[in-house]
C-alpha cells in the first residue's frame, strides 16, 4: 500500500477512511466551488443520495490553504453545522464565502452531523512548544464538537510520554491508539487531529474528523 499523503481535509479524510482501523470516517461528499458554480443542483442531489434520509448535515471549509506543512489555518474557515437538507444551498454558499480566496479548486465537504456526542477535541503527536513526544489531547464532555478548536466552553488537557509503559486512563486508550495508527500511516509526520466520541446504550464510537501535520517551533524530538 501507498503511504497516504496529506492534502485537504476532504482529501485526507477520503483517503484514510478506506485504510483506518482504530477510528471511523463518517460518510463524505465533497465538491470545487467550480463544481457548485456550474450545477449546483447535482452537489446537492449527490449529498442528499449519500446520507441518510431525514439526516442534518455539516458543512464544512476545505480550503486548498487551511492545513498545509506550512502552517494551520485551523478555524479560519466557516463551517456550518446542524444543518437541514432545505438550508444545504445557502450553507454552501456561505462556506465559500468565507475562503479568502476565490480558487476555482477550493472544496466544500459535507458530512452528516453526528449525535449523541459525549466527548470531542483536539489530540497532538507532539508537544508544539518542545518537539518531545508527548501525546497531547484536549478535549470537551460537550456535546459541541467544536468546544476545543473555537475555545468556546470548559476543556481539559491530559498528556502521555510515548515512551511510558501502558495507559491507565482507559478513557484516553483509542485516541493514543488513532495517534499512534496515524504517525505510522503518514511515516512519523507529527499530526494534529480533531476527533469526537459518540455513545449510544452501551456503544462508544471514536470518530476521526480531520488529520493534519502539526506544525511545530522545534524540530521533533525521537521517542
Amino acid at each position: 500500500m501507498d503511504r497516504p499523503t496529506f492534502s485537504t481535509k476532504a482529501r485526507t479524510l477520503e483517503t484514510l477512511s478506506s485504510i483506518i482501523t482504530t477510528a471511523t470516517i463518517a460518510p463524505l461528499y465533497y465538491f470545487s466551488r467550480t463544481s457548485w458554480i456550474e450545477n449546483p443542483d447535482q452537489c446537492i442531489k449527490r449529498v442528499q443520495e449519500l446520507m441518510k434520509s431525514g439526516t442534518n448535515f455539516i458543512v464544512r471549509s476545505s480550503c486548498e490553504y487551511e492545513d498545509t506543512d506550512q502552517g494551520s489555518n485551523a478555524g479560519a474557515y466557516l463551517s456550518v453545522p446542524d444543518v437541514r437538507s432545505c438550508n444545504l444551498a445557502q450553507a454552501i454558499k456561505d462556506v465559500f464565502g468565507s475562503y479568502n480566496s476565490v480558487d476555482e479548486d477550493d472544496e466544500v465537504l459535507v458530512q452528516p452531523m453526528l449525535g449523541d456526542v459525549v466527548m470531542s477535541g483536539v489530540a497532538f503527536s507532539h508537544d508544539i512548544q518542545t518537539g518531545a513526544p508527548y501525546r497531547t489531547i484536549n478535549w470537551s464532555n460537550s456535546c459541541n464538537t467544536s468546544d476545543v478548536t473555537s475555545g468556546n466552553g470548559d476543556t481539559s488537557l491530559w498528556y502521555h510520554a510515548a515512551a511510558s509503559d501502558g495507559i491507565e486512563n482507559t478513557e484516553m486508550q483509542p485516541i493514543i491508539a488513532l495517534i499512534e495508527e496515524l504517525l505510522v500511516l503518514f511515516g512519523g509526520i507529527p499530526i494534529d487531529c480533531e476527533f469526537a466520541i459518540t455513545e449510544v446504550g452501551e456503544e462508544k464510537i471514536l470518530w476521526l474528523l480531520q488529520a493534519r501535520p502539526l506544525i511545530l517551533i522545534k524540530k521533533p524530538e525521537s521517542i
